[in-house]
């Protein structure tokens, strides 16, 4: 009421959006509940983890694209693990995302896949600035932002989430410093098969 007729189209829109994202921020709450709560039944996929990392590249490579990010492989043969995939999808969805997100302008973003002693490692590295040590330990918490200036579109539950997901699996995610500017990602999932099951 009162906002004038040429104003209107602008804040419904942003209603809209604001609307939009709290939808999915109650979804993630929910989702997020039922994975610590250990309600979440994983499926039993044979997932090929090259072929879904190069997938979920493909989507989001106009993200990249838009910084002029350059995207290097680094990758070993690997065998297929028994996963969830669509969890594990999710999971590497949140990670490169947040890679191009947070890597500066003419970046590069590493992606590392290789498998030891009955785990495959899978890692993500980019040039973003690096965190406080107290970032480094909240990057995992409901909500947590290392930089609060920054306006974002997420809910801050992606990593959260992504964690969870991946100690379903007895796994290992991780964030650290890499030697020179930039952050890496670590993921260690055990490889579930005939040989190590």
């Amino acid at each position: 009421a009162g906002i004038a007729p040429e104003k209107q189209e602008r804040y419904l829109n942003i209603i809209m959006e604001e609307a939009d994202r709290m939808d999915a921020m109650v979804l993630e709450m929910l989702d997020l509940s039922r994975l610590e709560a250990g309600k979440v039944r994983l499926a039993q996929d044979e997932v090929e983890l090259l072929g879904l990392t190069r997938r979920v590249l493909d989507k989001l490579q106009p993200l990249a694209e838009a910084k002029g990010l350059a995207v290097v492989f680094a990758i070993e043969e690997v065998s297929h693990l028994t996963a969830d995939e669509g969890r594990l999808t999710q999971v590497i969805t949140n990670l490169i995302s947040n890679a191009i997100k947070y890597s500066p302008e003419q970046g590069k973003i590493i992606i590392s896949l290789f498998q030891r002693n009955g785990f495959t490692h899978f890692s993500i590295e980019n040039e973003s600035p690096p965190l406080s040590e107290e970032a480094l330990e909240k990057v995992w918490d409901s909500f947590y932002r290392a930089d609060q200036s920054r306006t974002t579109k997420g809910t801050g539950l992606g990593l959260s989430i992504a964690k969870e997901i991946v100690e379903r699996h007895r796994g290992v995610l991780r964030l650290e410093d890499k030697e020179g500017p930039g952050l890496a990602v670590r993921l260690e999932l055990w490889i579930e098969g005939p040989e190590h099951g």
